[in-house]
């Protein structure tokens, strides 16, 4: 290897960015499942996941050291009203902690719903009581993001042009690289590339059909006659 060409390595590894070194990977709810499919990241993100609760801190404890974890969480506490964090967020931030682990919250959509109103409210508590924390809080309000058409039917899960906005934005808050598949694209097809032998095709001969049966004669009625 020439000096030039091990001078340009070390240039580019130099200006990748570090969240990237890190690697990255998505927990919490039902919405980082969807998150995932778009960031095409690891993912320990599964349904009713809430702020409350300890099964997010199990998600936590089980991320490698070091990891950037984009996490979607609140959802599932604004839908019943369960906006007081300030307790369950402290214990989240030190298991964080303990796994030296960078946070990207994503926090709780706009919905479509009565309970809204909820999300608003927790949305704001959010950001209050992770202000100043070295937490990246990404809030998922705004017209955007509330736009009715990246959404399912029932209103609070999103479809995929919604799931890779949500990335895009979280990724560009933390400075981590966008790598998606389009909206609109399918997966791509893992094909064999590989020459195979053309399969001979042994052709049969066709049975002649057998003659149909003759129908039967109609029956009387008895009395009829």
């Amino acid at each position: 290897m020439s000096l030039r060409s091990l001078a340009f390595g070390v240039a580019v590894l130099i200006a990748l960015p570090s969240a990237a070194m890190a690697g990255g990977e998505i927990i919490g709810d039902s919405l980082g499942v969807g998150v995932s499919w778009a960031a095409k990241l690891p993912s320990l993100a599964k349904l009713s996941i809430a702020i409350h609760g300890g099964q997010i801190l199990e998600q936590i404890r089980q991320l490698p050291r070091g990891t950037t974890a984009f996490m979607s969480l609140g959802t599932n506490d604004a839908v019943g009203g369960a906006v007081d964090v300030k307790k369950p967020v402290q214990d989240i931030l030190a298991a964080a902690a303990a796994q030296d682990v960078k946070l990207v919250w994503l926090g709780p959509p706009c919905v479509f719903k009565p309970w809204d109103a909820y999300a608003i409210k927790l949305d704001a508590n959010l950001r209050q009581e992770l202000e100043g924390t070295g937490v990246i809080y990404v809030s998922m309000r705004g017209p955007d993001i509330c736009d009715r058409s990246l959404r399912g039917a029932e209103g609070v899960h999103f479809n995929m042009a919604g799931y890779t906005l949500m990335w895009q934005k979280a990724a560009a808050a933390a400075g981590f690289p966008v790598v998606t598949v389009a909206s609109n694209q399918n997966q791509p097809v893992i094909r064999d590339n590989k020459k195979r032998k053309p399969v001979k095709h042994r052709h049969r001969k066709k049975n002649p059909p057998a003659p149909a049966a003759p129908a039967p004669a109609p029956e009387v009625a008895p009395g009829a006659n």
